[in-house]
Parts: C-alpha cells; structure tokens; sequence
C-alpha cells in the first residue's frame, strides 16, 4: 500500500512539472503583419497581441512578414520608463528554442556615466551633452551573434537590421526588425519551429565615487537600489506563414 501511494505521488509530481513545462514554452503565435514601418510608432501593430510581463513592467509584441522577424517593446510604467532609456534594452533571439542569448540587439544605448563626466569635465554645453546623448541612446544600436554583421555598435539605420525609438503618448517604445537571414536557416521559418526571445530590461548605471560613498537617506538609497536592478524574461514563438 505505502508502496502504491508513493508511486501514485511520484505521478503526480512528473504530471505536474509536464504542465508547468508545457505551460511555459507555450508558443505565442506572431502576427504577420507586412506593412510595419520600424519608426517607433506603434499604430500599425493594433492587429498584434500584446502581453504584459510584471516583474520589468514591460509591454510586448511580436510579428513577422515574409522576409522579417519585428519585435514591439512598450514600456509606460515611469521606473520602467526610466531604465529604458537610462540602462537601455537588450532583446535575444535564439532560432532553436532554447533560452540563451546567442544572437542580439541592445537598443536603446545609453551613455555611461564615465562618458558624461567626460563630456562636463571638457565643459561641453548642455546642447552639446543633449547631442550626444541623442546621438548615442537613440541613435546607435550595439549587435551581437547575427550571421551577417560583425559584432559591433551601428547605426539604427546603417543596416537591415532596424531599430527605433519613440516616446509616443508618453511611453518609452522601440521596434526592432531582424531580417530572417541574419540570424536562422531557411528551413527554420516554416511556421513550425519555435524561437525563444528574451527581453533585458537593465538597470540604471549608477555614478561610481569611490570610497563606498553613499548619499541620501534609507529611502532613498532603497530607491537608487531598485532603479539599478535590471529584469530579464523569456517568451517563445511561430511565425505565421
């Protein structure tokens, strides 16, 4: 009898973790949508289903054309909003499912605080700060692992890899397209196979003075403290072909 019951338990447990596993890699089917414009703008997604994850307070969508895999990320929750541009982005694809960040975008490409006091310390104007700023977080996108590219920082619009920012209605949004032949093998778009992306939201660099410093009160560094705290998440998807 003691034997059957742990036989019965033991069934449940493999039961149990079989849902939780299925649960998890359940696939979100992509939209095909071919008429996305990669500007930040997220009004041509309206067909797409977005998720929410509540952990980084980050809104996501995926889909794809013939030729292109687009990834809609929507943050409007103002910490959230803050990391975004302050510890920027990463979005990872990896073509056979699994999670791990093998080929990658990090957009947007904050300046680091190295950087900024570089700038103060050569008495740059605000303008110039501003540009720079502009020129570097919006404008620059660093690539990792992608078949047809070296890794490397590029210009958001130097390749056919895209990305854009927009702080539409007062969110923090960025589209990104990854043409398939960049990162995946022609038979791994069939409809069929199933690709993990992973979204990092990081934290927000804080300034170094060394000598363990601290400023400000418990509250405060309570709040430093969970503004340099990134999140990270998985999902898993199909095209529609």
């Amino acid at each position: 009898m003691k034997k059957t019951k742990t036989i019965l338990l033991l069934s449940i447990l493999i039961l149990c973790f079989n849902a939780t596993a299925q649960t998890e890699k359940e696939p979100l089917k992509a939209e095909f949508i071919n008429n996305i414009v990669v500007d930040g703008d997220d009004s041509d997604w309206e067909s797409a289903v977005s998720l929410f994850d509540e952990s980084s307070g980050l809104m996501y969508s995926i889909a794809n054309d013939n030729e292109n895999l687009y990834i809609l990320v929507k943050a409007t929750v103002e910490s959230s909003m803050t990391k975004f541009i302050m510890g920027g982005v990463e979005v990872w694809i990896s073509a056979d499912g699994k999670d791990k960040r093998k080929t990658g975008i990090k957009y947007p490409v904050p300046l680091s605080w190295e950087e900024r006091f570089r700038s103060i310390n050569r008495n740059a104007t605000r303008e110039d700060m501003q540009r720079q700023e502009n020129e570097r977080t919006y404008k620059t996108m660093e690539l990792r692992g992608f078949e047809t590219v070296k890794d490397n920082a590029y210009k958001v619009d130097e390749l056919d890899i895209k990305a854009e920012y927009s702080g539409k209605n007062g969110n923090a949004v960025a589209e990104y397209k990854i043409p398939f032949n960049t990162f995946c093998k022609t038979e791994q778009i069939n409809g069929e196979n199933i690709f993990a992306i992973g979204i990092v939201l990081n934290g927000m660099q804080m300034p170094n003075f060394g000598g363990g410093q601290r400023f400000g009160d418990g509250q405060m560094q309570r709040q430093m403290r969970e503004m340099s705290r990134g999140y990270s998440f998985w999902f898993y998807t199909q095209l529609t072909k």
